[in-house]
């Protein structure tokens, strides 16, 4: 069930950065600001210069400010799958309450035991996403809140990226003057969005064609099977013509827009002139000869994933192949999609009021994934963002689960309280199986059943 209120996507992209504000009503979500500015700063989807990218995003919040009528204070920022690594992970820990009744502190505390995962310094947790609990054995359940349990195990799968990326993109939206919500992997985002739930149990794969990249997520059984980044775009497709018909690229985009054809044998032999540097009259061109150029590049990028989903046998998923972005607006991007994969393909349109522009499919996907994002799935990212020291310097136990030392639940840092200047660290000598602390506490009730022992001698002597 979704929640009610506004989620504001960013969709931070190579060559346009969209700001979308959608209010979410009872299971409905209605859009009611957007914005579309010019992008920089961004290089390939990768933040290059912070300055130049958080006065882009300024620019765009701005705009759907005014659009919106709200004033933005947090956004849910897509991040692209470069070097996205997932695994699976699980965590366990007793249940404390006197009731024995599962708690949001619960569900915070098995995330955070899952989260001690060994990684290299370079990488960072993105988010957890839980796939299913289990109370004392029983297996399947969802939302654990409320049930009674002795213990509480959590499976799910852990999402890694760069550090250095994750911190320029959260460095870039607070110099932009809002916070970020939720980094949300933009492929998660748009396979829910995009694909309907017949898609996502059998397979279907989601192209998204933007302007310096070209996104692909293939998902079967619900989750996601395949994500990779192919660094060409519709911004290629403009080098292209502007290199071969020796034009500024200006000129180029509009010839792009104006008499582009993907599909080589629906362009027409009708011409057009073009002012091309070092004539001095304009030279003719076909729409012919224009689309073979916008072919030959789009051709290439589509059998680098054919290549790819073909090598994984991804390429015959029931679902087959949809197509989204920018680059997927041009005539015949369909037709020739169809020649090359050999599978059924169709174009996805939003069926949003007023932007039925299969441009702003990625950006309305971010709004829509952080207003579905179950209480389960709110708690989770909470302990994700909340526990810094834990998340950044994993732990590594070197012994098996079952001979770990359970750690209370109290032991944690909870969200509202302000975190130790430094963790607690509990020594393990190698030559004893238990930490000394829980040595000392058995040797307790022995020492004082001596004592007794002694004074009763002592009065019956």
């Amino acid at each position: 069930m979704a929640r009610n209120g506004f989620f504001t996507g960013l969709d931070i992209g190579t060559s346009s950065i969209k700001v979308l504000v959608a209010e979410h009503v009872n299971d409905e979500m209605n859009v009611i600001g957007v914005s579309n500015a010019k992008s920089a700063g961004v290089k390939d989807g990768i933040i290059v210069d912070i300055e130049a990218a958080a006065t882009a995003i300024k620019s765009a919040i701005a705009q759907a400010e005014e659009k919106a009528g709200i004033s933005i204070k947090v956004v849910n920022v897509g991040l692209p799958a470069n070097l996205l690594q997932i695994e699976p992970t699980q965590g366990m820990i007793p249940v404390t309450s006197d009731s024995k009744e599962i708690t949001d502190i619960d569900v915070e505390n098995v995330v955070k035991s899952a989260l001690t995962k060994s990684m290299t310094p370079d990488r960072e947790v993105i988010t957890f996403i839980p796939e299913e609990f289990v109370v004392d054995g029983f297996q399947g359940i969802r939302d654990p809140r409320g049930m009674m349990g002795i213990r509480l195990e959590m499976r799910g799968l852990l999402y890694t990226g760069p550090r250095t990326i994750l911190h320029n993109l959260r460095k870039t939206v607070e110099r932009a003057g809002v916070q970020v919500e939720n980094i949300i992997i933009s492929p998660l985002a748009m396979t829910k969005s995009v694909l309907n739930e017949g898609e996502r149990e059998f397979g279907a794969t989601v192209i998204d064609m933007g302007g310096g990249q070209t996104t692909v997520a293939s998902v079967k059984g619900q989750e996601l099977q395949y994500t990779n980044i192919y660094q060409e775009g519709g911004d290629y497709v403009t080098k292209d013509i502007s290199k071969v018909l020796k034009t500024s690229q200006k000129l180029a985009e509009s010839l792009k827009f104006n008499y582009g054809e993907a599909y080589v044998p629906a362009a027409s032999n009708e011409s057009f002139q073009v002012e091309v540097i070092g004539e001095i009259e304009p030279v003719e061109v076909t729409e012919s000869y224009l689309a073979e150029i916008i072919s030959a590049r789009i051709k290439h990028i589509f059998e680098q994933v054919k290549q790819d989903l073909d090598r994984r046998h991804l390429l015959d998923l029931p679902g087959g192949i949809i197509i989204i972005g920018g680059g997927a607006i041009m005539p015949g991007v369909i037709e020739l999609a169809q020649e090359i994969f050999a599978v059924p393909v169709k174009l996805y349109v939003p069926n949003q009021i007023g932007i039925r522009n299969p441009a702003f499919a990625h950006v309305i996907s971010l709004s829509e994934y952080a207003g579905n994002l179950t209480d389960v799935d709110v708690l989770a990212q909470a302990a994700v963002r909340g526990d810094e020291a834990l998340r950044r310097q994993p732990i590594d136990f070197a012994r098996p689960l079952q001979n770990q030392q359970i750690i209370s639940p109290s032991r944690f840092v909870s969200q509202n309280e302000p975190a130790p200047a430094e963790p607690e660290r509990i020594e393990v000598p190698s030559e004893i199986p238990l930490p000394q602390q829980e040595v000392e506490e058995e040797e307790k009730p022995a020492k004082f059943t001596d004592r007794v022992r002694n004074l009763l001698g002592n009065m019956f002597d």
